[in-house]
C-alpha cells in the first residue's frame, strides 16, 4: 500500500505561482495540506479560508474546472503462499488546472464507475521537472511542425514516486541518450528517431516515426496471456512469420553489437518488425535496479543487463507465435 506523503507547494509548486483557492482546499479535500503551506503563502490562505468553500463539483469538474484522467492502472500483488496474484488498488494519474496529481482508488474502476476525486488518496502533485528535464545541449530537437506519421512518446507519470523524484526524468533522459546513438546507427528493425519535443527549454515528449501496429495489437487483440493464447479464438495469423522474427532478432543483434541491451523484448515493443520502447534499455553489463523486463516475457529477478535477456525473450516470441502445442517458454507463466 503506497503511504501518504504530504508535498507542500513551496517545494512542489514552486513553477506555478500562489495557489488559486481550488487549489488550496483541493488540498484541504485530499488531506495533502501541512503548516508549510501556511507560512509559504499565508494571503491566499486567509482569502481562501475566509472565502466559502468551492462545492465539490467546481473542483470536480465544472466547466472552469475538470479532473481529466491521464492514466489508470491496477496493482496487483502476490499475496499468498499459493502465489495467487489478488487486486490491491489502482492508481490514478489526473490533470487539474494544468497540473498533475497521482493517487490511488481502493475501489476498481470498472464499467460506468463514475471517479470522483473523494474517491482519490494518497494525492500527490507531481511536479514538472519530475517528468520533464532539462534538455542537454547535443541532444536532437524534433521541429515545431511535426509530421502527421509522427508519434510523441510521453513519459509514464504514473511511476512517479516522493522519494525518488528525478526518477522519471532520469529514465526520459537515459532513453534519449541511447536514442541519439541509435540516431547515429540506424538500423531499419529499430524505431526511428526524430528528436526530442522541447518547451521552455524541457522535454515534454519524445519524437519517433510511427509505424503501424505492435505484433500484441496485431495477433492478440484479446489481450489472452501467453499460454493461453494458443487456444485463443480472437488470435490473428501472423503473414511471413520467420521473415519476421528475422527482422526483430537482426534488430536486436545490431543493438548488442553497439553494446546496448533491450531489456524488455515483447511483443508489445515490437512494431512491423521493429523494436519500440527503449526507457530500459542500457549498456551490456549494466545493473537493472530500476528497470528490466516485463513478466513474463522476462526473468524479474534478473539484475544485470546481458544479450541472453533479449534473446532468451525472442525464444520465447518464437516459441508464442509457433504451432506447436507444446511451448518449451524460457519464461514460465504463472
Amino acid at each position: 500500500m503506497a503511504t501518504l506523503i504530504s508535498k507542500n507547494f513551496a517545494t512542489s509548486g514552486a513553477n506555478y505561482g500562489p495557489p488559486s483557492h481550488n487549489d488550496i482546499w483541493l488540498r484541504f479535500r485530499s488531506g495533502i495540506c501541512d503548516v508549510q503551506d501556511f507560512l509559504e503563502y499565508p494571503l491566499e490562505f486567509e482569502s481562501a479560508l475566509c472565502a466559502p468553500p468551492p462545492p465539490t463539483n467546481s473542483v470536480m469538474g465544472s466547466a472552469s474546472v475538470e479532473m481529466e484522467i491521464v492514466h489508470r492502472g491496477e496493482l496487483y500483488d502476490d499475496i499468498n503462499e499459493d502465489g495467487v496474484y489478488e487486486y490491491q488498488y489502482t492508481i490514478v494519474v489526473y490533470k487539474l488546472e494544468d497540473k498533475f496529481y497521482r493517487g490511488i482508488c481502493q475501489t476498481r474502476i470498472l464499467g460506468d464507475f463514475n471517479l470522483k476525486l473523494e474517491d482519490i488518496s494518497d494525492v500527490v502533485l507531481i511536479p514538472t521537472e519530475a517528468y520533464c528535464p532539462l534538455v542537454p545541449p547535443k541532444f536532437t530537437v524534433a521541429p515545431e511542425d511535426l509530421p502527421e506519421s509522427c508519434f510523441i512518446k510521453r513519459p509514464r507519470l504514473s511511476a512517479y514516486t516522493p522519494s525518488k523524484p528525478t526518477e522519471i526524468g532520469d529514465r526520459v533522459l537515459r532513453e534519449v541518450a541511447v536514442l541519439e546513438t541509435l540516431r547515429t546507427h540506424p538500423h531499419p528493425n529499430i524505431a526511428e528517431y526524430i528528436g526530442c519535443q522541447v518547451r521552455n527549454g524541457r522535454i515534454v515528449g519524445i519524437c519517433f516515426v510511427k509505424y503501424r501496429d505492435t505484433l500484441e495489437e496485431r495477433i492478440n487483440p484479446g489481450s489472452h496471456g501467453k499460454v493461453a493464447f494458443r487456444y485463443a479464438d480472437s488470435k490473428h495469423p501472423l503473414e511471413d512469420r520467420e521473415g519476421f522474427l528475422s527482422g526483430v532478432e537482426s534488430g536486436i543483434r545490431h543493438l548488442h553489437s553497439l553494446g546496448l541491451i533491450h531489456n524488455d523484448i515483447k511483443p508489445a515493443n515490437i512494431d512491423n518488425p521493429v523494436l519500440i520502447d527503449f526507457d530500459n534499455c542500457c549498456p551490456d553489463g549494466q545493473d537493472l535496479e530500476g528497470m528490466g523486463g516485463t513478466w513474463p516475457w522476462a526473468d524479474e529477478g534478473t539484475k544485470t543487463a546481458l544479450p541472453s535477456n533479449d534473446l532468451d525473450a525472442l525464444w520465447d516470441i518464437r516459441e508464442w507465435l509457433s504451432d506447436s502445442s507444446i511451448k518449451n517458454f524460457k519464461f514460465k507463466e504463472g
